[in-house]
């Protein structure tokens, strides 16, 4: 595992770690993005990424529960063509015996796919490129910067799987954080728009849940309208 430690004192014990967790330190604090790159970045160059290995991305809020991590190894082990996994997440996940997945749509990856969640294949990670870093805590608009790499993955994998159950623990959604996250799935997603067919009602479909919260009274006009320019 790498870990990247942001806002870390000058002598704080790196040591501290189990010897399976390779460890970095940044003075001050990057965004989400950023932060993701640069490990991506990291493994790649000392080639710690193969082809066949397993790759995710878990934030330092979430936890894998028993037998997770084995099943999932086991999934992409018994089918070759498949590079990108994914599942729903909550406070109190599941633990199963063996996964159902299911192909999906575009709309399922949007709405279900996380960085606490996905999976990918090592001969997928090293052609999707970076995280978009003007997305996601810290940059210039919150959230949107999972869903941007999972659209990506969805259209360039060979084979993409859904568990539809909370396999991975995390906090449970919150709905009230729909419109602070709104700015930057809608990037994300009108980044896509023209691909399919599908892009595009995704892209119309968010303007609906937008216009809905500002209905609702839950998100300002004027935070919609920009929202909707800087897309």
């Amino acid at each position: 595992m790498l870990l990247l430690l942001q806002n870390c004192p000058p002598d704080y014990d790196i040591a501290a770690f189990p010897d399976w967790i390779e460890t970095s330190k940044v003075d001050g604090q990057i965004s989400l993005s950023a932060a993701r790159n640069r490990l991506l970045d990291y493994a790649i160059a000392n080639r710690l990424v193969s082809v066949e290995s397993i790759y995710g991305f878990p934030d330092d809020d979430c936890w894998y529960p028993e037998n997770l991590l084995s099943l999932v190894s086991s999934a992409f082990a018994s089918d070759q063509q498949l590079e990108f996994w994914f599942c729903r997440y909550g406070s109190s996940p599941q633990v199963q015996d063996k996964l159902q997945a299911n192909t999906v749509v575009l709309q399922k990856v949007i709405s279900r796919a996380s960085s606490n969640t996905f999976f990918f294949r090592g001969r997928l990670i090293t052609g999707l490129g970076h995280f978009d870093e003007s997305l996601g805590v810290g940059a210039a608009l919150n959230g949107g910067e999972d869903t941007e790499y999972a659209i990506r993955a969805y259209y360039t994998a060979r084979k993409t799987l859904f568990s539809d159950s909370p396999l991975v623990g995390h906090r449970d959604p919150d709905p009230n954080l729909r419109p602070k996250y709104f700015p930057g799935t809608l990037r994300a997603i009108s980044r896509h728009r023209h691909r399919s067919i599908l892009g595009l009602t995704a892209y119309v479909r968010k303007l609906l849940v937008g216009l809905a919260l500002v209905v609702r009274g839950r998100m300002k006009p004027f935070d919609y309208i920009s929202a909707i320019r800087s897309a």
